[in-house]
């Protein structure tokens, strides 16, 4: 009995090599490019070596070494322990680490903050509707750095001092800032972690960790203008939701924040997510106007002190356009696996 005859085995269709025809027809186009990339080599290196001939005339030094040189100054935010006598990569690190803080809070908010005002915008017309459509309205048409100005001197103006100090609990409030229990970790004792609870101490609080209000003014700046534009975009997507997804859910007897939640919001985040993810990368852009009121992030604490102190300004916003690119390609690398998540969750990924 013979044996079944094996199936053809399927190769990919060999691309057919190109003509001279097509040849001459691309080939403009190649020289341009080819030039293109010449000039723009040249460039780069006519700036580069002016810069090396203007750095030893003046008798500066090039090149990223003095980020291991002491750093000679204080950070009044540090997420990790920096002292003056801590290097400027510490530095760089501490001023990384509080602009991914402003970021990561400011998202957080904006999101919690456009959902709700975009579930706002589509219910039914009444009060509801219409206070989502005036903070829509209100909040996106005033610039931003207004914004973050008028809620710095409602801070400083508005809370009480340190004499004064509102307390709830072991957490303190003051014109200083907020101020909350930390713990620490303490091998020493018979405990590992100990509890640090804030107090006021003469004219200062010590102890605990403060939210200063620079970054409780910024937060608040950045997760209200961009919850507005967040808003729109969650608006879309829940637009986008075919009516009979809404009426079957009614149909189970699903109310409607439990529709909302279950049916409405997966749907439309699939389309809303593309579009949002660009706009948390403007949000990351956007915290750099933290200088303007003193917070030490990226651009005040790199772009600022570090530049003015080593008088190597190149290489100091060299370092701040590097640290905001990974920052909003990270972002981007985020919204692409969620969006993929989402897809596969539906069975629709590549």
């Amino acid at each position: 009995m013979r044996a079944a005859p094996s199936a053809a085995r399927v190769t990919a269709p060999v691309a057919p090599p190109m003509s001279r025809a097509v040849l001459r027809e691309r080939l403009p186009g190649y020289v341009g490019q080819a030039v293109l990339l010449a000039v723009v080599a040249w460039l780069a290196w006519r700036g580069i070596a002016n810069f090396e001939a203007n750095a030893r005339a003046l008798g500066l030094s090039a090149g990223f070494g003095f980020l291991r040189t002491q750093a000679g100054f204080e950070i009044a935010q540090a997420l990790i322990p920096f002292s003056p006598q801590s290097s400027y990569l510490d530095a760089v690190v501490v001023a990384t680490l509080n602009t991914l803080l402003v970021v990561a809070l400011a998202g957080i908010l904006s999101t919690l903050a456009g959902l709700c005002v975009a579930f706002g915008r589509v219910a039914s017309p009444g009060l509801v509707r219409g206070a989502a459509s005036a903070y829509v309205e209100v909040f996106r048409n005033i610039p931003l750095l207004l914004q973050i100005l008028f809620w710095y001197a409602s801070a400083i103006v508005l809370l009480p001092g340190v004499g004064d100090t509102l307390q709830f609990g072991s957490v303190l409030l003051n014109n200083r800032g907020l101020f909350l229990p930390s713990i620490h970790l303490d091998t020493a004792g018979a405990w590992p972690f100990v509890l640090d609870r804030p107090h006021v101490d003469g004219f200062d609080v010590a102890g605990g960790f403060a939210i200063l209000p620079e970054l409780m003014a910024l937060t608040l700046g950045l997760s209200i203008y961009n919850s507005t534009f967040l808003a729109e975009i969650f608006r879309a997507g829940i637009l986008s939701v075919p009516p009979g997804q809404i009426e079957a859910a009614a149909t189970v007897g699903l109310s409607g924040a439990r529709a909302a939640w279950l049916v409405t919001l997966p749907q439309a985040l699939r389309v809303a997510l593309p579009a949002a993810g660009g706009q948390y990368q403007t949000l990351a852009k956007a915290s750099s106007l933290a200088a303007a009121i003193g917070y030490p992030d990226i651009m005040q604490i790199v772009g600022g002190t570090v530049a003015s102190q080593t008088s190597q300004a190149l290489e100091a916003m060299s370092l701040v356009v590097l640290l905001y690119a990974a920052i909003n390609l990270l972002i981007a690398v985020a919204a692409s696996v969620a969006n993929r998540r989402l897809l596969r969750h539906e069975g629709r990924a590549a």
